[in-house]
């Protein structure tokens, strides 16, 4: 009896009152910033958008081989990269730190190796819709490193990051960097220089949860007293749970520097 009632009283209510019934309040967006597969940021150029969660701590790590191809090119390895990222009491803050790295190379027989420098920086979320998702990041660099694999100076970085979801599966992101770099130039004087950096992502979500990802990146310098040069890489990234993510990259540069070419 109960629910013939409310059918009887809904239909009355509805002839005695022939006037539009309002629409229900549309729910605001969620925040994308989810899961770890949208948090993670390398080992790509772009820096990913979304922050660490609240008071959660991420290590991203890696082992990067870089061979040069061409007159007087070699080999260099990179480990273990590490990136720590703490989250704040404020979901959209976080703040990284960059230790150093143990590198090593090996050019016409000669091998070096040392450490690279260390940096700190942070990141904020500005804001989101249901496809936009945009923030802002910032780092500095100091020279701590070995003189072979240090830049010699102070370096500094602020980006702009974006991601667009075309659809459920297709996605579309990018950084607009500024950047004042450091190197040493062919006197083996660390010199700075201004370098502009965008880079765009297309990615596509698979089961798994995991992804593959196509990136393009341009640098305007490619260091001290060079011109510019492109990277191209791509990615398979895959999630285990909500705590752990492997990725294998592969990526070259199709500029030829002093006649060489990296991959």
């Amino acid at each position: 009896m109960d629910a013939v009632v409310l059918a009887l009283l809904t239909l009355i209510g509805t002839v005695a009152s022939p006037g539009p019934s309002p629409s229900p309040t549309p729910s605001a967006p969620s925040d994308p910033c989810g899961s770890i597969l949208s948090i993670v940021t390398r080992p790509t150029v772009t820096t990913s958008v979304c922050t660490v969660r609240l008071h959660n701590v991420l290590l991203e790590s890696g082992y990067t081989n870089t061979q040069a191809t061409g007159a007087g090119g070699g080999t260099s390895v990179a480990y273990p990269q590490a990136y720590l990222r703490f989250g704040s009491s404020d979901p959209h803050l976080e703040f990284d730190v960059t230790p150093p790295s143990t590198n090593a190379s090996t050019v016409g027989g000669a091998t070096a190796g040392g450490t690279s420098d260390v940096g700190l920086g942070a990141k904020y979320e500005l804001g989101y819709s249901a496809r936009w998702l945009y923030g802002v990041n910032a780092a500095v660099t100091y020279p701590t490193g070995s003189r072979a694999f240090s830049a010699g100076a102070d370096q500094y970085a602020g980006n702009f990051n974006w991601s667009y979801s075309v659809n459920q599966v297709i996605g579309l992101s990018g950084t607009v960097g500024f950047n004042s770099l450091a190197g040493l130039n062919s006197a083996n004087v660390p010199q700075s220089y201004f370098a502009f950096i965008p880079s765009l992502v297309a990615s596509s979500s698979l089961p798994g949860p995991s992804e593959f990802y196509v990136e393009y990146t341009y640098f305007s310098r490619a260091g001290a007293g060079l011109c510019g040069k492109s990277l191209i890489d791509s990615a398979f990234l895959r999630d285990f749970g909500n705590s752990i993510q492997l990725d294998v990259e592969y990526g070259f540069s199709p500029t030829s520097l002093d006649g060489q070419r990296q991959h």
